[in-house]
C-alpha cells in the first residue's frame, strides 16, 4: 500500500501550497498595506475631481445669475407696486392721505362718507418687505364705499385690503331732519409695501394713532 504521493503528484502539490501561500502573503502583506490604501487614495482623487468640475461649472453660471440679480434689482427699484416713501412715518402718511382723498372723491354727501379713525400699525409678522398698514374706521354708504373699495385695489402703487367687517347702524340724523336715518359702519386694513427690507432685529407690534378729520 502507498502512503507517500508519488513525485508527479508532489510537485503539484507543492504548486498548489505555493500559490495558496503566495495568495495568502498577498492579501496579508501587499493588498492591506499597499493595494487597498492606493485605491482609497484614487477614490478620494476621483470624488475631489468631480468636486472641483461641479465648482468649475458654477462659476462659469456666476455671470449670468449676476445680471439676473442686477436686472431684478433694477426691476424692484423702479417698480411702481411699492409705496414711494423711504421709510414707515413718510408712507403711513402719504396712504392715509391718499385713502382721505378717496374717499373725498366719491362722497357725494361728505357727511355721510367720511374717515372716523384711522391708525397706523407695524406688521406682527417677519416679511420680506416692510408693510405699512393703517387701521380705517369710515361711515359710509354702501354705493360710494363700492368705488372707494376699487379705486383703493386698482391703485398704483398696489394697495391691499384686509380684515373687512360691515356693520349697520342707527342714530344718525341728518342735517335739516328730525328723522333717524341708517348708515353703515366699516372698518378694514388698508396696507402697502415700501422697498426696505425689514431687518432681522426689527421690533414690530408697535401702533400709533392719528385721528382722522
Amino acid at each position: 500500500m502507498q502512503l507517500l504521493p508519488s513525485p508527479e503528484q508532489g510537485r503539484f502539490l507543492a504548486l498548489i501550497l505555493l500559490g495558496i501561500a503566495l495568495a495568502l502573503g498577498y492579501l496579508i502583506v501587499v493588498h492591506w498595506w499597499f493595494t487597498a490604501p492606493h485605491l482609497e487614495v484614487a477614490g478620494q482623487i476621483a470624488d475631489l475631481r468631480d468636486q472641483e468640475l461641479r465648482f468649475r461649472q458654477k462659476a462659469a453660471e456666476r455671470p449670468a445669475l449676476e445680471r439676473q440679480l442686477a436686472e431684478v434689482q433694477q426691476y424692484e427699484s423702479s417698480s411702481p407696486a411699492f409705496l414711494p416713501e423711504p421709510d414707515f412715518e413718510s408712507a403711513a402718511a402719504g396712504l392715509t392721505q391718499r385713502l382721505k382723498q378717496v374717499v373725498a372723491t366719491h362722497a357725494t354727501d361728505p357727511a355721510r362718507c367720511q374717515v372716523i379713525m384711522n391708525q397706523y400699525a407695524h406688521a406682527t409678522e417677519p416679511e420680506r418687505f416692510e408693510r405699512v398698514t393703517i387701521k380705517v374706521r369710515l361711515r359710509c354708504d354702501l354705493e360710494p364705499f363700492a368705488g372707494i373699495l376699487y379705486d383703493l385695489e386698482s391703485a398704483s402703487p398696489f394697495l391691499f385690503i384686509d380684515d373687512l367687517q360691515i356693520f349697520r347702524q342707527q342714530g344718525y340724523v341728518q342735517p335739516g331732519q328730525n328723522k333717524i336715518s341708517t348708515y353703515l359702519d366699516i372698518r378694514f386694513d388698508l396696507y402697502g409695501y415700501i422697498r426696505v427690507r425689514v431687518p432681522s432685529a426689527d421690533k414690530p407690534g408697535k401702533t400709533r394713532g392719528k385721528d382722522g378729520t
